[in-house]
């Protein structure tokens, strides 16, 4: 009987399909899962080279033989695709010499007993060949160390299995494709010899011949559909270019030489890792850190909760440190959480360089003030009047500086009376204030139809806009005015003076928060507004005009809405 064409394709498209993958693969070494990889897809052509060569083989002692050497590629498949799963999955440490050797004891005796079956009949009962025209197949009785080599292997393929399927559930498209297209490389041969084992297959024609089907093994023909989904791993999804192990091995690198302190915690707040910079903050060995609780090397861990943060304190033998804690979840289970990350940040430097400059300034704020006092009432004694009110004038600006540098340790530390305060309240406040500080300076204001209330830093963020307003007013008629309005959540507050306009060295404090040593403000005033208009989440604008003088508008959030104010 003469093969058809169809035959042809079939054996030949898989034996090209089967080397190429291998060659590919080979050529990808040393590349996490190259090896077993080329090795499987090496051991799947060696099947389908011998099969195909047997199916033609007509002599009997011939095919035989040639049935025999078929055993190579089942003994190393399976073995091969566990391995490559466990590097392709970041396992690599269960991969071992140790490993290899285990997992290389069932198809070594396999082979064995393949070579020696006719004392014991252990593998195969009985063998014969029978001719169906032009091709030969072979019809085994299995004897029960056949089944457990299935079993074996298709446990090993099972775990390998396993193992990629969780993977492309929990990684990214790129990953997801290869790992889908992986599934498919090992999954068709499995599939076809699943149904050779169960002497279940459907009707095949691979011959014009009607043949005993379960006389023929169709598993190494199913290699031309591995080698379609192996070669559209490595063209279409970077197949040994990207693999997942690379990320992995990246972000292990990244934790292990961290400076923060990184400890993993099961649901049961026991620790199964730590990376070494957590154990020297610990003061333990790594080993003797993990499965002990985590409250016994952090005993305010409890306290933790996720997104929050605490500060403790560890005494070491370079003095006391401080560690600033911090919880992230693993992610959840069917039963809840995986567990968590706890990082350890040294906050040492941070916290003593704050302690110092909270000192310096204290000690400068309380030194400078009643050094000013002192240098302001001495200059009463002196004859000088010209000198005298210049000492004083320097003096008290001083003293000034002061006291607004308390008043932003106020606003920034949230000290102080916290009630919230109506707009239009702080309008009449703050203008009144003006007025009598600066007598000759016109102050006028509008208060909002529609009052709200805000907190109460918007008192001195207003002041500081009104002193600055009418001190640097060098105008005939000097006048600023106050024009406030609630639109919706926000209060729009716009100051408005005729004065020379504010210098750029100064709208640079309001604009991006900076300063140069060439180019800085000559006080706190602006900073005072900048940071406490930051601090009632609001924005502070300089309206630019044509006309001569200073618009700055606020835009503060509201807190809730009050009866109607008047108007002055």
């Amino acid at each position: 009987m003469a093969v058809s064409h169809v035959s042809f394709v079939l054996i030949w498209g898989t034996i090209t399909a089967a080397a190429a993958l291998t060659l590919l693969a080979w050529r990808q070494r040393p590349k996490p899962g190259a090896t077993p990889f080329a090795a499987m897809m090496g051991a799947g052509t060696w099947w389908v080279v011998t099969s195909a060569i047997g199916l033609f083989t007509l002599d009997s002692s011939r095919r035989i033989l040639l049935h025999s050497l078929e055993w190579f590629g089942p003994a190393v498949l399976p073995p091969a695709w566990l391995v490559f799963a466990l590097e392709y999955t970041s396992r690599e440490e269960y991969v071992s010499r140790r490993t290899l050797a285990a997992l290389g004891v069932v198809p070594l005796v396999t082979l064995f007993l393949l070579a020696t079956n006719d004392a014991h009949h252990l593998l195969y009962t009985d063998r014969a060949v029978r001719r169906y025209g032009d091709i030969a197949l072979v019809e085994a009785r299995r004897g029960p160390w056949f089944w457990v080599f299935i079993t074996y292997a298709y446990a090993l393929l099972a775990a390998g299995t396993f193992h990629v399927i969780q993977l492309a559930v929990s990684s990214r498209s790129l990953y997801r494709g290869q790992a889908a297209a992986l599934l498919v490389t090992v999954l068709a041969p499995w599939v076809g010899n699943l149904t050779y084992a169960t002497d279940y297959l459907p009707v095949v024609l691979l011959t014009g011949t009607d043949l005993s089907l379960t006389n023929f093994d169709p598993t190494p023909f199913m290699f031309v559909i591995s080698g379609a989904a192996g070669l559209a791993a490595l063209s279409q999804f970077r197949f040994l270019d990207a693999v997942p192990v690379s990320s992995r091995v990246a972000r292990d690198s990244v934790v292990e030489s961290m400076d923060d302190g990184v400890i993993v915690v099961d649901d049961d707040d026991t620790v199964i890792d730590c990376n070494p910079r957590a154990a020297d903050i610990l003061d333990c060995e790594r080993d003797a850190a993990v499965e002990r609780p985590v409250s016994a090397l952090l005993p305010t861990y409890s306290e933790l909760d996720e997104g929050d943060t605490e500060t403790i304190e560890i005494e070491r033998q370079d003095g006391v440190r401080y560690y600033e804690l911090s919880e992230t979840d693993l992610g959840s289970t069917v039963d809840g959480t995986a567990g968590q990350i706890v990082s350890i940040h040294d906050v040492t430097d941070r916290r003593n360089r704050v302690q110092q400059l909270d000192v310096l300034n204290r000690v400068l704020r309380h030194n400078l003030r009643n050094e000013m006092n002192v240098i302001y009432g001495y200059a009463d004694r002196l004859d000088d009047g010209e000198a005298v009110d210049r000492i004083q004038e320097k003096a008290m600006r001083m003293v000034t500086l002061g006291d607004k540098a308390r008043e932003i340790d106020r606003i920034l530390d949230d000290e102080g009376d916290s009630d919230p305060i109506t707009v239009s309240q702080v309008l009449d406040l703050e203008v009144e204030r003006a007025r009598e500080t600066y007598p000759d300076v016109t102050v006028e204001s509008s208060a909002p139809d529609g009052d709200a209330t805000c907190d109460r830093p918007l008192g001195a963020v207003l002041r500081n806009l009104l002193e600055n307003a009418a001190e640097h007013n060098d105008c005939d008629d000097p006048r600023v005015r106050v024009d406030a309005r609630i639109d919706g959540d926000e209060a729009i507050i716009e100051v408005v003076d005729n004065g020379p306009g504010i210098p750029t060295e100064e709208r640079s404090v309001l604009r991006t928060k900076e300063e140069t040593p060439l180019q800085h403000s000559s006080g706190l005033g602006l900073w005072l507004v900048s940071w406490g208009i930051e601090r009632l989440g609001g924005t502070v604008t300089i309206v630019e005009s044509d006309v001569s003088g200073t618009t700055i508008r606020l835009e503060v959030p509201v807190i809730e809405e009050s009866e109607p104010a008047r108007s002055e």
